[in-house]
C-alpha cells in the first residue's frame, strides 16, 4: 500500500501533516479505481456524503469523502469562517491523493471545506468544473434565546433538568443585550451559555444580590460580556447546596466536568469572582482563558477573590491563561485561596496550577497570591510561564503560590515582574522558592491607559519576551 505524506503550512498552526492513503490503499487497484471512466469531465463528491470525524486523543479531525471514478487526485481547501465574509484559510488549494485528509481543529469554531476532483490526463478524463462546498461546526448545538430577555425568567419557564452527564447549550444573540435580575441557578446540570465568537452578546446584571449558581454539574460560559456595576459586595459565581447525586469521598461534592470562563469580559466585579459559599466541593478543573476581569476588590477576608476557603474544598487543576486581570482600588485580598490543596482527600493524587500569559495590574495590590496551609508538603506543581505581574500580590507572587516552600515543584520563563517601580527582588533571586529562570526579568511595561483598560504595553523587553495576555501584544 502506498502512502503519501504531504506538510502544509498553516494560518494556524507551523505546520500540519496530512496521512492519505493512495487508492490503492482505499481498496482500489489501478485497474478498478478507474471505474472504466474515460474521457469525461469529472464531478466533485457529493456534499452530503462527505464527514468529518473527530480522532479520539488528538485535536485532529478527520475529512473522508466517496472516491469519484477515473479521478486523479482532488484538491481540498480547510476555512474558518466564524465571519463567513471573511473567511481563514487553513489548508489552501492542498493536492490530495486519496479520498480523505487529516487536520488539526479549534473547539467553537465554523469550518467550511472545498473539494475538487482532478482530471487523469492518462484516461483522458478531465477537472470538475466546480468544488463541492460543505461545512462542519466544533461549537456543540443550543438552544437559542431571543434578544432582550432576563435570563433569570427565560430559564423559570424553561428550566434545564438535564442533569450533570449531558452538556446542554444556549445562545445568546450576536450583539444582544439581556439581563440577570436575581440568582441565575443551574443546579447540577451541565451547562454552556455563549455568545458569538465575534460579536459578544451583553449581559447586565441588574439585581444587587445576584450571582450565577452552580451546584457541580459543570458550566461553561462563552463570548460573553458581564457587567456586574450593581452588584455590591457580591459573588460573580458561587455554589449552592451539594446534591446527593455528585457527594464522593469524605462527603465532597465532586465536580467533574469543568468550569470555563472563556472570551468573557467580566466587568466592575466588586468583591468576589468565584465564591464556594461555605459549601463543601472538590473541583477537578476551573479555566479562565482569554478573559478581561475588572475588579473593585475589597480589603480582608471577606475579599478573597477566587474564593474556596471552606469546608476543605479545592481546585485540582486551575488554568488561568490569555488574560487580563486589573484593579481600580488597592488593598488587600487574597487573589486564590484554598482550604485544602490536598487531593488525596478526594481520591486524586496532585493538584495544579498553571499562569500563562496573563497580565495582572493593581490586583490584591498588597495582599497575597494564594493562601492555603495544606498546600505544601504535598506533589503539586505550578507552571508559570510569560506572564506581567505589575504592581500586584505585594510583589510576593511566588512566595505566596508556592507557600513559602520549595516542594511545590514550580516551572518558569519569560516573567515580568514589577512593584512600587521596581523588581521586587523576593520574586527572583532573594528567595528559595522566587523565580531561578534566566529568562525572568523586571521593567515598567508602560501601560497605554491601565486606568481606563488599555494595557497595550510599550517597553520593548514586554515584546522580545512575548509576556502579558496575547490581545495586547498583537
Amino acid at each position: 500500500m502506498k502512502i503519501k505524506k504531504t506538510v502544509v503550512g498553516s494560518l494556524i498552526c507551523l505546520s500540519m501533516i496530512f496521512s492519505v492513503s493512495s487508492c490503492a490503499g482505499d481498496g482500489f487497484d489501478k485497474e478498478t479505481f478507474s471505474g472504466g471512466v474515460t474521457d469525461t469531465q469529472l464531478q466533485s463528491p457529493d456534499a452530503s456524503e462527505v464527514a468529518f470525524s473527530k480522532l479520539p486523543g488528538t485535536t485532529n479531525v478527520k475529512v473522508t469523502w466517496p472516491v469519484v471514478m477515473g479521478a486523479g487526485g482532488y484538491q481540498f481547501s480547510l476555512y474558518i469562517v466564524d465571519n463567513p465574509d471573511n473567511p481563514v484559510a487553513v489548508v489552501k488549494d492542498s493536492i490530495i491523493d486519496g479520498s480523505s485528509v487529516v487536520c488539526p481543529y479549534l473547539d467553537d469554531t465554523n469550518y467550511k471545506a472545498e473539494i475538487k476532483t482532478l482530471g487523469n490526463e492518462k484516461l483522458n478524463n478531465t477537472d470538475a468544473t466546480s468544488a463541492t462546498e460543505t461545512t462542519w461546526t466544533t461549537l456543540i448545538s443550543a438552544t437559542s434565546i431571543p434578544d432582550g430577555e432576563d435570563l433569570v425568567a427565560w430559564f423559570a419557564n424553561n428550566p434545564v433538568t438535564t442533569g450533570k452527564d449531558t452538556e446542554v447549550a444556549f445562545e445568546l444573540e450576536a450583539g444582544g443585550t439581556y439581563t440577570i435580575s436575581g440568582d441565575l441557578d443551574f443546579g447540577v446540570n451541565n451547562v454552556q451559555l455563549r455568545g458569538n465568537k465575534l460579536n459578544h452578546a451583553k449581559v447586565n446584571f441588574t439585581g444587587t444580590g445576584g450571582s450565577i449558581i452552580t451546584c457541580g454539574g459543570g458550566l461553561a460560559l462563552k463570548f460573553i460580556d458581564f457587567d456586574c456595576s450593581v452588584v455590591e459586595g457580591g459573588t460573580f459565581l458561587k455554589f449552592g447546596d451539594v446534591p446527593a447525586e455528585i457527594t464522593g469521598i469524605d462527603s465532597y461534592g465532586m465536580v467533574t466536568n469543568p468550569i470555563i470562563f472563556q472570551s468573557c469580559e467580566i466587568r466592575n466585579v466588586k468583591c468576589k469572582l468565584v465564591n464556594i459559599n461555605n459549601k463543601k466541593y472538590a473541583v477537578q478543573n476551573l479555566i479562565i482563558r482569554d478573559c478581561i476581569v475588572e475588579a473593585h476588590q475589597v480589603g480582608g477576608d471577606s475579599g478573597d477573590f477566587i474564593d474556596f476557603n471552606k469546608q476543605n474544598s479545592f481546585i485540582k487543576d486551575l488554568e488561568i491563561s490569555s488574560s487580563t486581570f486589573y484593579s481600580h482600588t488597592r488593598v488587600n485580598p487574597r487573589f486564590l485561596r484554598y482550604s485544602n490543596g490536598n487531593a488525596t482527600k478526594a481520591g486524586w493524587t496532585v493538584c495544579t496550577m498553571t499562569f500563562k500569559n496573563n497580565t495582572f495590574y493593581n490586583i490584591s495590590y498588597n495582599g497575597q497570591s494564594f493562601n492555603c496551609n495544606s498546600w505544601t508538603g504535598r506533589n503539586n506543581s505550578i507552571v508559570v510561564s510569560k506572564n506581567l505581574f505589575i504592581d500586584s500580590f505585594s510583589g510576593n507572587f511566588n512566595r505566596r503560590i508556592r507557600m513559602q516552600n520549595t516542594n511545590v515543584a514550580a516551572t518558569y520563563d519569560n516573567n515580568c515582574y514589577w512593584y512600587n517601580g521596581a523588581l521586587p527582588l523576593d520574586e527572583t533571586t532573594n528567595r528559595d522558592d522566587g523565580d531561578k529562570s534566566t529568562s525572568a526579568y523586571g521593567v515598567d511595561p508602560v501601560f497605554t491607559n491601565p486606568a481606563n483598560g488599555d494595557f497595550t504595553p510599550s517597553a520593548p523587553e514586554v515584546f522580545s519576551h512575548g509576556s502579558g495576555d496575547p490581545r495586547w501584544l498583537n
